[in-house]
């Protein structure tokens, strides 16, 4: 009951405090031009893309040992230290040797001042790391509570101030900052200034590949960033940031959270033989489809209304780009529980293979393709997200065992969900609600309810999995 409830607080803490977060960011987005988001983009997709070479397989390996020792917990932390300053350092040599027309020196400065997020986020990540490992999950939920207010208060008042486009940049190091010290006060008795390279070497062969997975996956989506700032411009990066911020907001509440609970799902039975892995794996994508679905289909079916309410017409061209994002943000909800089978099953090597393969082909395409127009990179964009997830579907394959009928069918029966909730929504409210506003509330509650409704119905007629007669969407969540 109480990890129920800590998950329940985890969810909550995901889901309200990016409301206040993202109010400020809707007040931002009036008073900053498409320019100045871009220049702020393109500095944090740089520090990001630094930070895709960061030993996060390190991080991870915490979850596979069973004793945690402080020398362990120090020695992962400053080796992440060690290896941030030295990328960060580089970084700024190479900018700062070789022109380019993108590299102002208002970005230069950003990423000076961005180190010092990338020095806490080295505390906070593997901070991070032992809350999933020991389930704080109302840890990780005040966390974010503390560390979204933060950013939103500093954005607000730094513009007040008229601090401009560096109001965005204080606010990511108000996330770190903050994160670091309400989790050091959790972890002090585990943070030490020690480092043990045998603790290194000995983590190597699981580390290595899952870092190589990790900042793979890190690097794909910020090289996309890079790509459009770089060959369209900072104007455009500034549109596609504005969707991709909004997008991320679907991925930090959702997806991420997701993410964490079925890591600490998984590593519980991955090494029990008697455990029955396939039927695990399908009870996590049911979850994860089932929930997603729907709310990103509001978000993709109401974009043009939400865009319009929200932000000036200046912003008129983010429309487009997000709907690409919710086609991304399905794929990617879809990846999350066989990414995590993988990785825990030690299958991040090949992993990290397939994904090396698909970046050879997919960030030269990127290039050549946002060299013409963004329609032509936004297309490129879905399609090679949905490689990276057929790709990884077929490599899991190769590690549990799980029926194709019974996976096709969860996500057949929400889809089918879905299309008779907008039809009974269409005949009973359409040209009924003149206010938009109504209507978007109306039509979204009402949908959601008999979404799920159509969904139990199904899961009980059409059984996922003829054994498991009680696989419903409400016996999975209880």
């Amino acid at each position: 009951m109480k990890s129920k409830a800590s998950i329940v607080a985890l969810f909550f803490s995901k889901f309200f405090p990016p409301i206040l977060n993202f109010i400020v960011f809707v007040y931002s987005a009036r008073i900053l031009d498409p320019e100045s988001f871009g220049e702020v983009a393109l500095a944090l997709t740089l520090i990001f893309l630094a930070s895709s070479l960061l030993p996060t397989g390190w991080r991870d390996s915490l979850f596979k040992i069973d004793v945690l020792t402080k020398e362990i917990v120090s020695t992962v932390i400053w080796f992440h230290v060690l290896v941030s300053a030295i990328v960060i350092f580089v970084m700024l040599l190479f900018f700062n040797v070789f022109k380019f027309d993108f590299y102002s020196e208002n970005i230069n400065n950003m990423i000076v001042l961005l180190f010092v997020k990338v020095f806490f986020d080295c505390f906070v990540n593997v901070y991070n790391t032992l809350c999933v490992k020991y389930e704080f999950y109302f840890q990780l939920a005040l966390r974010t509570i503390i560390c979204t207010c933060s950013s939103a208060i500093t954005v607000y008042l730094l513009l007040q101030l008229n601090f401009g486009v560096w109001a965005l940049v204080f606010s990511q190091i108000a996330i770190s900052l903050f994160g670091f010290v309400f989790l050091y006060s959790k972890f002090k008795s585990q943070t030490i200034v020690h480092f043990d390279l045998d603790v290194i070497k000995d983590m190597y062969q699981f580390a290595m590949p899952v870092t190589f997975v990790n900042g793979f996956t890190n690097f794909f989506i910020q090289a996309e960033s890079f790509v459009v700032g770089s060959f369209l411009g900072v104007k455009e990066l500034g549109f596609f940031n504005l969707s991709k911020r909004l997008y991320d907001i679907i991925v930090d509440i959702f997806i991420s959270t997701i993410n964490e609970i079925s890591l600490s799902k998984i590593s519980k039975n991955i090494n029990d033989v008697d455990a029955d892995k396939g039927l695990s794996f399908i009870k996590l994508t049911a979850i994860t489809w089932w929930l997603m679905l729907p709310l990103i289909f509001l978000a993709f079916y109401f974009s043009d209304t939400f865009f319009d309410i929200l932000f000036t017409k200046k912003w008129t061209e983010s429309i487009v780009i997000f709907k690409y994002f919710c086609a991304v943000a399905l794929i990617v909800s879809l990846g999350v529980p066989q990414r995590n089978f993988i990785i825990l099953s030690g299958g991040a090597n090949s992993l990290s293979k397939i994904q090396v393969f698909v970046a050879v082909i997919s960030i030269p395409t990127y290039m050549i393709l946002a060299s013409y127009s963004m329609d032509y990179f936004l297309y490129s964009l879905v399609f090679f997200k949905f490689i990276s997830y057929m790709s990884s579907f077929i490599l899991i394959r190769t590690y549990i065992d799980f029926s194709l009928y019974s996976y096709f069918k969860v996500l057949c029966n929400s889809l089918l969900s879905l299309f008779f909730a907008n039809c009974i929504n269409y005949f009973l409210i359409i040209e009924r609600i003149d206010n938009v506003y109504a209507y978007t509330i109306i039509y979204s509650c009402l949908m959601i309810i008999f979404y799920f409704v159509f969904l139990e119905l199904f899961s009980r007629r059409f059984k996922i999995i003829p054994s498991a007669a009680n696989f419903t969407f409400l016996t999975i969540i209880r």
